[in-house]
């Protein structure tokens, strides 16, 4: 951990004035981007030439505008519709690897250290220190081990308890702002089919379960087919759904925290509700998207999402058509965590087929290019909208069968043939 000398107060337009050509600057994810720090550092773009930022997903992108390119590039590990674009331009530089490495890989043993950390946090407590709030992970370590910290102090960060927090002491400049956090709200109500896919994975889940739930219409239905569960936990990102849970009586209470999470995406909602609650510990990347950590959690339960499945239960949900569409994320280390688990499960849950029926999500052989984000031997369940696929443990003919059974009806027979060829 580097020694400081202590924060200075200063004006953004000063604290930015540190910043130099060619450093690299780590940022928060989601809803922690010091919205005050990147417009004035974009403002001074003139100045900077190769400077190299590094994140995971952002809502916004001002430092990949037209005009920027000599000034700023993108290393991440995510890859989203916003910046897809970039990745030909070269001002994208995405790096097909797991979210949980990402500590490793931005230190200063790694093969991309950081030298500045750009952060946004709550208000000093009495003993000076200040929560990164809703995003942990991989900010706030190597934060602790760059070369130089700049945060943007905001009373509407909200103070996340846990390991979360940074002293003053270990910050050099300190800019006060006070703007609304960028939001994430939900996809709102899901429709007939995810509601079916949520419905079959509910069944799978069982009280006690600690969950791991991405973001998007799938996941958020499974929770809403949750609602009759009791005592759940909540493990990895939080989202305004998790808060309905708790109002409904689904999540543990009065046992110390049940919500462990490193990154948070959602409103105003959900920033109220984790505000010095003790029933939330926030945590650091290497303490909750590590494999060795879930699998020593009874009951962890995984949901995620994926493009499309083959018949050997290789999984893809990163590619189309070759090109990159998404990326790994935590997904891995859950899915394998989970199977270490005592009594756990990993769920892949997806449609059958895409929104206009016409292309099956679950395929004969993942085409050439396609990446596989999760290999065939760590899928234990895969979930459509008419039914469940246990696959762990099974043959490859007995994979194809499970997986024909639950796919669209209108490709059932074209892949049982294919699947004759195959097997």
């Amino acid at each position: 951990m580097k020694k400081r000398n202590g924060a200075k107060r200063v004006m953004a337009e000063e604290a930015i004035g540190n910043v130099k050509s060619g450093q690299r600057i780590v940022i928060p994810l989601y809803s922690g981007l010091p919205q005050t720090l990147i417009e004035v550092l974009v403002a001074d773009h003139r100045r900077l030439r190769d400077v190299e930022i590094i994140s995971g997903i952002q809502m916004i992108y001002p430092f990949l505008e037209d005009g920027l390119e000599e000034s700023f590039s993108f290393r991440t590990w995510q890859c989203t519709p916003a910046i897809r674009h970039h990745l030909k331009k070269g001002t994208v530089k995405f790096i097909p690897m797991r979210q949980g490495d990402a500590v490793k890989v931005f230190s200063k043993r790694g093969p991309w250290p950081v030298d500045l950390a750009m952060i946004q946090v709550s208000p000093p407590d009495l003993h000076g220190y200040c929560s990164l709030g809703v995003s942990i992970g991989h900010t706030l370590p190597l934060a602790l081990e760059s070369d130089m910290v700049i945060a943007e102090v905001n009373p509407r960060m909200p103070r996340v308890l846990g390991n979360s927090f940074i002293h003053l002491s270990q910050i050099d400049f300190i800019v006060e702002s006070e703007r609304d956090l960028l939001e994430l709200p939900s996809g709102g109500k899901p429709g007939e089919k995810e509601l079916a896919v949520g419905a079959h994975a509910a069944e799978l889940i069982p009280d006690g379960a600690t969950l791991q739930i991405g973001i998007g219409a799938i996941p958020e239905a499974v929770l809403d087919c949750l609602t009759d569960k009791k005592d759940l936990q909540f493990f990895g990102t939080g989202m305004d759904k998790i808060v309905e849970m708790v109002e409904k009586g689904a999540v543990r209470i009065g046992q110390g925290p049940s919500i462990r999470v490193t990154e948070m995406g959602g409103t105003k909602k959900l920033f109220d509700f984790v505000h010095n609650n003790p029933l939330v510990e926030g945590r650091t990347l290497p303490e909750t998207i590590n494999p060795n950590v879930i699998g020593k959690i009874p009951r962890f339960c995984s949901i995620i999402s994926a493009l499309e499945v083959d018949l050997t239960g290789q999984i893809n949900a990163e590619t189309i058509k070759g090109k990159q569409f998404s990326a790994i994320g935590g997904s891995f280390d859950f899915v394998q965590g989970a199977l270490f688990s005592e009594e756990g499960c990993s769920i892949i849950a997806m449609a059958s087929a895409t929104p206009d029926e016409k292309i099956s999500r679950i395929i004969p052989q993942l085409a050439p290019g396609a990446a596989v984000t999760t290999p065939r031997h760590s899928v234990q369940y895969i979930v459509t909208e008419y039914g469940v696929a246990e696959i762990w443990g099974r043959s490859l003919q007995e994979r194809a069968k499970a997986l024909i059974n639950i796919a669209h009806p209108k490709f059932r027979d074209e892949l049982a043939e294919e699947a004759r060829k195959l097997f």
